[in-house]
């Protein structure tokens, strides 16, 4: 993978306001460097926002909170919860950089510093070659709907084709004259953490020969825009979400 990346959501202060809240957490956190207890700078940004580590380097915590507050943002502590390591922001210091509630944010990250920039309506990231997510059920990709593949270098299209099972044989005529993969929703059924009452989730794994076609590598986490009916893979491109 080109870079170390990650989801993230804006959320919201409580039920009775929609006022903007992110509550950071990830799991290679401490690897990066935000340890318990370590002091972060806050700086908001337009249409995102960075956290920069400062817990080495500090001459005096005056000039750098004073710094830090000319340029919009504030003084956090990376705080241990229950499940990990966080981050959180909320308030006034959101609004230089036009987040809201209900944002999906993309985050990019190396030792000492995280940035995060919002994502385009019906985007996230997925990690190939498994294919999986909540936002499967806004596509149609439903259990045993039938969708074909088309893989090109740097893009891979994943199509959903109504009534699939019962056009099989008109399916793989038209797989065959425009080169695509044929394949077919999965799902799996489970007991639900909380409530253990029966849930099920849809995936899909994208073919070995399609990867390389497309020249993805195992593992690879892959940004995916969708609508219905229609999945698209492809990498990043930084510039134009705003890093």
């Amino acid at each position: 993978m080109a870079a170390n990346i990650w989801l993230s959501h804006i959320i919201r202060t409580n039920r009775d306001t929609n006022s903007p809240r992110l509550v950071f957490a990830a799991p290679w956190m401490a690897d990066m460097g935000f340890q318990d207890k370590a002091l972060v700078q806050f700086l908001p940004e337009n249409g995102g926002l960075s956290f920069v580590l400062c817990n080495e380097n500090i001459r005096k915590y005056s000039n750098l909170f004073h710094a830090t507050k000319q340029m919009g943002g504030s003084l956090v502590q990376v705080y241990r919860h229950r499940d990990g390591l966080h981050l959180h922001v909320s308030g006034s210091v959101l609004n230089g950089t036009a987040l809201e509630y209900g944002d999906t944010l993309l985050a990019k990250y190396e030792y000492g510093f995280i940035r995060l920039r919002k994502l385009p309506k019906d985007t996230t990231i997925a990690t190939v070659p498994h294919i999986t997510g909540v936002w499967f059920g806004q596509t149609g990709f439903l259990p045993g709907e039938v969708f074909t593949i088309d893989a090109q270098p740097g893009l891979i299209t994943c199509t959903l084709h109504q009534d699939g099972v019962q056009r099989t044989a008109e399916l793989v005529k038209h797989a065959r004259q425009h080169k695509l993969t044929i394949m077919q929703v999965q799902s799996i059924r489970y007991l639900k953490r909380v409530s253990r009452e029966p849930g099920q989730y849809q995936w899909f794994d994208i073919p070995q020969n399609c990867m390389q076609k497309a020249g993805f590598m195992p593992g690879e986490t892959l940004l995916a825009s969708y609508k219905h009916g229609i999945i698209k893979l492809q990498q990043p491109d930084f510039a134009t979400l705003g890093f």
